[in-house]
């Protein structure tokens, strides 16, 4: 559970290409509204990460954080099992032997070094998508918005949590 969580006010970010879809399918645009304009630094992004998926009972990706991303855009990277039925296990094993790694078992979100809660959970919505839905869920249609919200729903409950934690002095 997240008690205290360091964020701090971001300007909203620009318009996205999914805002309308999103805007006209989640149960709580003003939610998602308000969360992009809280941004969080890369250590605190993980602990959100790893607590959203610690309540929704999947598990968490490998994340990556690179300083010259956005604030407001990411990427979630499919998991190896994904990829393994959508283009064989061989196909994936040559791709590892390219690369010079493994796919993450588990699939992958980058993220910039600081990005909003809103980014945050787009991405989160995602993974879950990928976790918790059949193979064929279209990547950005009326399903992934349910999990965006309920990603955004958790983060928001976190971040209520933290903002009523009584403050430690420190003597």
């Amino acid at each position: 559970m997240i008690t205290k969580l360091a964020t701090h006010s971001i300007e909203r970010g620009p318009r996205r290409r999914h805002d309308a879809r999103v805007a006209r399918l989640s149960v709580n645009p003003e939610l998602l509204e308000r969360l992009d304009m809280v941004a969080v630094q890369d250590a605190e992004a993980r602990r959100v990460i790893e607590h959203v998926c610690d309540t929704l009972g999947v598990e968490a990706p490998l994340l990556r954080f690179h300083a010259r991303r956005s604030p407001y855009t990411g990427a979630t990277e499919h998991p190896r099992w994904f990829l393994a039925a959508e283009y064989g296990e061989a196909a994936v094993r040559r791709t590892e032997d390219q690369r010079g790694k493994p796919i993450p078992q588990f699939g992958a979100i980058r993220l910039g070094r600081v990005a909003t809660l809103m980014t945050v959970a787009h991405e989160l919505g995602h993974h879950l998508v990928f976790a918790m839905e059949p193979r064929s869920t279209p990547a950005h249609g009326k399903v992934w918005i349910g999990r965006f919200d309920e990603a955004a729903k958790v983060i928001d409950s976190a971040l209520r949590v933290s903002q009523s934690a009584p403050q430690q002095s420190v003597n």
